[in-house]
């Protein structure tokens, strides 16, 4: 094949250029594509699909109000259709890494909607006579306000993806809560022995946590909602008819069957980028809930012999033992838990270069809108992928390990809690002295001295009735010891 063949000539502001022959990007796109070759990073999926959304609702909108030609508008939308099917994905070549206003990624996605409707209605990429990438694809429109919009509508879609694996993370602990809620183990407030738990409570407290979170980011996605489009640039809608900007939003709304909503005030969504910076917030509110919960996992299952191990989580990793490797079987490591923590450290980073891109706002625009979109996003998609993984292959495989619960209580002042409501505090700190000077357990000093009937000593010892309130007068004061 011949060089002409292979290429194709175009001109723009800057003079002519070359592009690949089955290239659907023009020149605008090649300039930004050698310009930003930064990170050899493409745009987020998710981006794509609510540009070519945004773009095919204000093509059908520009239609009905006669702006467009019905075939030319039509021949976009089918083109945005293809994309969010799957096709012409690689066409989207621009480096996340760009200028502020995401102006480059905005002419990338005119000139492939442009080119494609062109082939649709028998022209060809790079003569923009049937469909102009500004003239039809962009109309009413300015980078400014679309890439805002296609950020926010991104970041929802993303959302929505995010949300069934913090769902069933929450519905994991639950059942684990149920299913341990008659295991009594120690309470350990500053890592120090106190009242008894049951360990049902603890994993209960979990789910909690995270429904929390999850409520928390469906309100900071309320605010996302509120889109800026067609108020082109500075937030005046002076290139849009009356009336466009809500249309807009309504056929995106039916479209992706998101809550969109036109903003209240433009031109705060021209200045402001605080709607991102509430969401950003609320993943970095997730991540450190993560990290105590995979913390708290490790910390209960080490051992397997001199480590608390009251619970077991699944053999995730089996490593050769560091010394000895030949005489001792492999241990297994959690890893699922450490790397849960790792994604929620990256995502808490994430959220610091958003809280410092949020602030590098001037006037009436922030100029890093592509770096805040791709932090927020990168970080759903950690969360996303890392809880699939650790709720499957961790939580829903940890089981307790009764026996041990059971053990490490007995060193501890709960059995005389519990007893002394059956024998009095004087009589059950003599049992406990008795266990102390002869080596036996709580159950055997009982039993040998008639204490307590037979039948009735495990649920006495079991100190199930220290983990519900009002038992125990502490009128006299009770410390976290």
């Amino acid at each position: 094949m011949n060089k002409r063949a292979e290429s194709r000539s175009e001109r723009d502001e800057g003079g002519e250029i070359s592009i690949p022959a089955g290239a659907l990007w023009g020149a605008r796109s090649a300039r930004a594509r050698e310009r930003y070759a930064i990170s050899g990073l493409k745009p987020h999926a998710r981006l794509i699909d609510a540009s070519v959304l945004l773009k095919k609702a204000a093509a059908l909108v520009n239609c009905e109000s006669g702006a467009l030609e019905e075939s030319v508008a039509r021949a976009i939308a089918q083109a945005a259709d293809e994309i969010l099917n799957g096709q012409w994905r690689d066409q989207f070549v621009i480096d996340p890494y760009q200028a502020g206003s995401g102006s480059a990624h905005n002419a990338n996605v005119n000139e492939v909607l442009a080119n494609r409707a062109a082939e649709i209605l028998g022209g060809q990429p790079g003569s923009y006579e049937l469909v102009h990438p500004d003239l039809h694809v962009n109309y009413g429109q300015a980078a400014s306000c679309f890439f805002p919009a296609a950020m926010r509508v991104a970041i929802l879609l993303s959302a929505r993806e995010l949300s069934p694996a913090l769902l069933d993370l929450e519905r994991l602990l639950r059942r684990k809560a149920l299913e341990f809620d008659r295991i009594v183990k120690v309470g350990r407030p500053h890592l120090r022995d106190s009242l008894p738990v049951t360990l049902g409570q603890e994993f209960n407290a979990f789910g909690s946590a995270i429904e929390r979170s999850c409520r928390r980011i469906a309100e900071a996605g309320h605010g996302l909602a509120e889109l800026n489009t067609g108020a082109t640039a500075v937030g005046t809608g002076i290139a849009m008819r009356a009336g466009q900007s809500l249309k807009v939003v309504e056929r995106l709304g039916q479209l992706t069957g998101l809550a969109v909503r036109p903003a209240e005030d433009h031109f705060r969504l021209a200045q402001t980028a605080t709607d991102f910076l509430h969401f950003s917030a609320s993943l970095r509110e997730l991540s450190v809930e993560l990290i105590k919960i995979s913390g708290d996992l490790r910390l209960l299952s080490s051992g397997p012999q001199a480590g608390l191990r009251e619970i077991l989580l699944p053999a995730e990793v089996l490593e050769p033992h560091p010394v000895a490797p030949q005489a001792l079987p492999p241990t297994s490591s959690p890893g699922l838990s450490e790397c849960l923590s790792m994604v929620a450290y990256q995502v808490i980073g994430n959220d610091t270069a958003v809280m410092l891109a949020s602030q590098a706002g001037q006037l009436e625009s922030n100029v890093m809108t592509p770096l805040i979109a791709h932090n927020i996003l990168q970080s759903m998609d950690l969360l996303r992928n890392a809880l699939a993984s650790f709720n499957q292959h961790c939580v829903a495989g940890i089981t307790a390990n009764a026996a041990r619960c059971r053990e490490l209580l007995e060193l501890t002042d709960g059995p005389v809690l519990a007893l002394s409501a059956h024998l009095g505090l004087a009589k059950a700190k003599a049992v406990a002295e008795e266990v102390a000077a002869s080596g036996k357990t709580f159950k055997q000093v009982l039993l040998d001295q008639g204490l307590v009937p037979p039948e009735a000593v495990d649920a006495i010892l079991s100190c199930r009735v220290l983990t519900q309130p009002g038992v125990v007068d502490t009128a006299g004061g009770a410390g976290d010891g």
